[in-house]
Order: structure tokens, then C-alpha cells, then sequence
């Protein structure tokens, strides 16, 4: 038995021999690697100052590219206001002829056909608008002067 322990023995002392030139081998093999972890792969920061010429170009630069696309998105913007305002004054206009026919239709003794009176829509501009509406007002005082003459001068 005790010829058993001691072998059990040597081969405990051989492992711990073998175990321990692992480790200075592994000890002596990683140093390169701590190296290349502690220098190469490690993040540095550097801070460069940039003279102020070069911040002004760069933002000259940045505005002369930037610059005519914006030019170019407010005039398209300027056009669709423009339109849509056109558009806007041809519905109210449209909306005060309509309002006037069935006004006029619905004050008037005698039936008339306004099926058959062509509106036209058009863009048009305010000084236009203003000078329809004015002739209409004056259509209907003519109008009203023409029926009030028909009423005390029947045929």
C-alpha cells in the first residue's frame, strides 16, 4: 500500500511540476498581448485645434450648397400660396354667383332658366373679382330698376 501512495505521490508532484511550467509559459506568452491590449487596441483621443478661417470657410461652403435648394423650396412654397389663394377667391366668387341665382330665383315671380347660363372659371386676379362683383351689384340695381318700370307701366 504505501508502494501505491507513493506513486500516487509522484504523479501528484509531476502534475504540480507540469501545472507550474504551464502557468510561466502562459505568464511569459501573454506579455506580447498585454502589450498589443495596452498600446494598439486601447482608444485614444486626440483633440486637433481647427483655425477659425477654416470654420468660416467650411460654413460658407455648407450655405452655398444648403442655399439654393432652399430658394428653390420657398418659390415652389410661394407658387402653391399664390395658386391656392387663386383658387380660394374663384370658389368664394363662384359661391357668391351661385348664392345670387338661387336668391334671385327664389325672389323672383317669374321663372327663369339660369341652367343654361355659362360660368366660366378662370384664375383670376383681385382687381378682376373686385370689378365683377361691382358690375353684378349694378346688373342687379338695373334689374330692380327694370322691374319697379314694368310694374307701374304694365303693356
Amino acid at each position: 500500500m504505501t508502494d501505491s501512495l507513493q506513486r500516487s505521490m509522484a504523479c501528484l508532484e509531476d502534475t504540480i511540476t507540469i501545472l507550474e511550467n504551464s502557468v510561466s509559459k502562459l505568464a511569459s506568452n501573454s506579455k506580447p498581448n498585454d502589450y498589443l491590449t495596452q498600446t494598439m487596441l486601447s482608444s485614444r483621443r486626440v483633440f486637433e485645434l481647427v483655425p477659425e478661417y477654416d470654420v468660416q470657410e467650411a460654413k460658407l461652403d455648407l450655405i452655398e450648397e444648403v442655399e439654393p435648394l432652399v430658394k428653390t423650396l420657398e418659390d415652389k412654397l410661394e407658387k402653391s400660396v399664390v395658386k391656392m389663394k387663386r383658387e380660394l377667391d374663384t370658389l368664394r366668387q363662384t359661391y357668391e354667383l351661385n348664392r345670387l341665382r338661387l336668391d334671385k330665383t327664389l325672389n323672383s315671380k317669374t321663372d327663369i332658366d339660369v341652367s343654361t347660363d355659362v360660368v366660366i372659371m378662370a384664375s383670376s386676379t383681385n382687381e378682376e373679382l373686385e370689378e365683377l362683383k361691382m358690375l353684378k351689384a349694378k346688373k342687379e340695381n338695373l334689374q330692380r330698376k327694370l322691374q319697379l318700370l314694368r310694374e307701374k307701366h304694365p303693356k
